[in-house]
């Protein structure tokens, strides 16, 4: 899985719906991929949306991947929102329940820029990718795989999505080939655990609201595959990547009373980041639940074990009758793109329970405790530590640090001031050992 991948929503929020106009077209102008704009049966018509407008040109740079005569060119002028873009209208509905992954070249003046396909008709869908290099040919993919059939019938391309059009080469796009495919070729769908090693499964993502994730290798161990995820500088607070298709886990995560668990390995490039998972039932966003942790430590790979019948203040408990198969990740949660610019993360090992079987590093020491971890509004907590020197760190929900202290011994921390609410709290000794857990504050 080399290209870069994308973001997905049901309910649509950073753009608003493009309305079903109605389209003149004659007959022969509604067709189905694949376009490769060589001939008048396959093009399609575009029409065109906030001063953008897409026509068939001579390709700009026939070499590398792409050598045809003819591409379909995108202009995005000044006047027009950063959504501006064409669509395209199909003959029938669309079933992407098995073949759904779109794969287009795209040739872009800039890398970086977010090239967004949005499927319309009685409900809204949308996928980004992420161009990786200027001036030259580059196939991307968006994949739709296993959203419901009879309900898409166009497309929407919102190309450079995000920044305002301004006429100029620099918002000057060209794309070919747009085709449709089955994205998994024969692979199993995956479900936990997740080790990201084993060739029969299909590793795709599916990522939403600015991030972008990809299957690498990881970078502390050349014989160890992890999913590499980038939060782009336009992502939204809520931006995160499900470890699936649209279509989720081929088996539902095993919840039961007393198991409740998933364990997950993490780099991130600073502490103290806000780590969200959120599980849900397929096509039904309001059955889920949520949770929440700190990461203790950067730039090294930690287990952090996630309790889901711990939820978030103010969201859905978690349901034992529900199926979740689909389970998310929100790196940085709470916090826009534009805060700390484009950061990179990564994960790997996802396991149902508390990581012991993963057979990787950072276990918690057992040494660093922090009692009670239910207080009173104004009281103490007594940290117990080895050694000397050590830092308490207390994160609200949203990844904000709202206390911090630094002990030379074991003792009790002050809590007075703090609101009620539910934090991580997160110990780091001297020694570099780490501990986090959940602290609860009460009236």
């Amino acid at each position: 899985m080399s290209e870069p991948l994308f973001i997905y929503s049901f309910v649509m929020k950073s753009v608003p719906f493009i309305l079903s106009v109605v389209f003149a077209l004659s007959l022969n102008a509604q067709i189905n991929p694949p376009f490769d704009f060589e001939t008048p049966e396959s093009t399609p018509e575009f029409t065109n949306f906030e001063m953008a407008e897409t026509f068939v040109v001579e390709n700009p740079n026939s070499s590398g991947i792409n050598t045809s005569a003819n591409v379909a060119q995108m202009v995005r002028y000044p006047g027009g929102n950063v959504w501006a873009g064409s669509i395209v209208l199909f003959p029938d509905y669309l079933d992407l329940t098995e073949v759904g992954a779109f794969r287009m070249k795209v040739y872009s003046p800039v890398a970086g820029a977010v090239m967004k396909m949005k499927l319309e008709g009685s409900s809204v869908i949308e996928l980004d990718a992420l161009t990786t290099t200027a001036n030259e040919w580059e196939t991307l993919i968006w994949d739709f795989t296993g959203v419901p059939g009879g309900i898409f019938n166009q497309l929407a391309f919102m190309l450079d999505f995000g920044i305002e059009g301004d006429g100029t080469y620099f918002s000057t796009f060209y794309f070919d080939d747009v085709e449709l495919y089955q994205s998994n070729e024969g692979l199993q769908q995956v479900s936990l655990p997740i080790d990201h090693e084993d060739e029969s499964v299909h590793y795709q993502t599916t990522s939403f609201a600015g991030n972008y994730a990809e299957l690498v290798v990881d970078p502390t161990d050349e014989n160890n595959h992890v999913m590499k995820v980038t939060k782009h500088w336009q992502s939204l607070n809520y931006s995160g990547t499900t470890m699936s298709t649209v279509a989720g886990f081929a088996e539902p995560i095993a919840f039961e009373a007393g198991a409740t668990q998933v364990s997950v390995d993490v780099w991130v490039p600073s502490a103290g980041a806000a780590i969200r998972m959120k599980a849900e039932e397929y096509l039904e966003q309001a059955n889920s639940v949520e949770t929440q942790l700190n990461v203790p430590v950067a730039g090294e790979w930690t287990t952090m074990t996630f309790d889901f019948f711990q939820n978030v203040p103010g969201t859905p408990t978690i349901n034992f009758n529900y199926d979740y198969t689909i389970l998310s990740i929100f790196f940085d949660f709470g916090n826009e793109g534009y805060l700390s610019g484009t950061q990179e993360f990564y994960y790997d090992n996802v396991v149902f329970g508390d990581g012991t079987s993963s057979g990787i590093i950072n276990a918690e020491p057992s040494n660093i405790t922090v009692r009670p971890s239910l207080i009173q509004s104004g009281a103490s907590t007594v940290i117990a530590f080895e050694g000397n020197n050590a830092e308490f760190t207390l994160y609200d929900l949203k990844g904000a640090k709202v206390l911090q202290r630094s002990l030379f011994a074991s003792g009790e921390v002050s809590l007075s001031g703090i609101a009620p609410g539910m934090y991580s709290a997160v110990v780091r000794t001297k020694k570099g050992e780490a501990h986090q857990q959940r602290l609860t504050v009460i009236d």
